[in-house]
């Protein structure tokens, strides 16, 4: 397993399902503390070389999405707030292969704080969303959820509808950083 980064400390990660906010709610975090928002690498990956993935994808991926954190921490002194982590590209390996892609070593933790994403909103679906019938997103937050658990990362399940989602996401970054939540007015 390779070494954390130094800015791991201060990087907040959202990881759960496709389509529960987690690209907004990591821009709304970002704004409101004075971060960095990293957005899903995952995303323009799969617009260029489409959602049938494969391990070597999938690992390709989690390397972009891993480099995007760590160049966000070379550009920030502040909060960065990821949309996803290889943590999360190992669930999405799990939902489409059935096991882990990491094979030679697990996949980087790189958040201090991670929000897990409910499923307790509407699907919707675009081009490169795969998960949306009922049964695949509870086994996808169950995947997601126990992730978290197996690898002792601190996290906080966020739910309901955006101005809860929003409001339990501010509070949760406020109380793992409180000298942030000092800086905002």
């Amino acid at each position: 397993m390779s070494a954390p980064a130094p800015f791991k400390a201060r990087t907040i990660v959202l990881h759960g399902p496709e389509s529960t906010g987690k690209t907004v709610l990591a821009e709304t975090l970002a704004a409101r503390f004075g971060g960095v928002a990293v957005p899903e690498y995952g995303r323009a990956y799969c617009e260029l070389h489409g959602v049938d993935c494969d391990a070597d994808d999938l690992l390709n991926i989690a390397a972009g999405q891993d480099a995007a954190i760590d160049a966000a921490g070379r550009e920030t002194s502040g909060l960065i707030v990821s949309d996803t982590d290889a943590l999360l590209t190992d669930v999405w390996s799990r939902m489409m292969l059935g096991e882990s892609c990491f094979k030679a070593a697990p996949p980087r933790v790189s958040g201090a704080l991670y929000l897990l994403t409910d499923i307790d909103t509407p699907f919707i679906q675009d081009a490169l969303r795969v998960y949306g019938d009922e049964a695949s997103r509870r086994r996808f937050f169950a995947l997601a959820k126990a992730a978290l658990e197996q690898h002792g990362v601190e996290f906080v399940t966020i739910s309901g509808a955006w101005a809860q989602r929003e409001a339990a996401g501010i509070q949760a970054v406020a109380d793992r950083f409180p000298q942030l939540a000092e800086d905002i007015p």
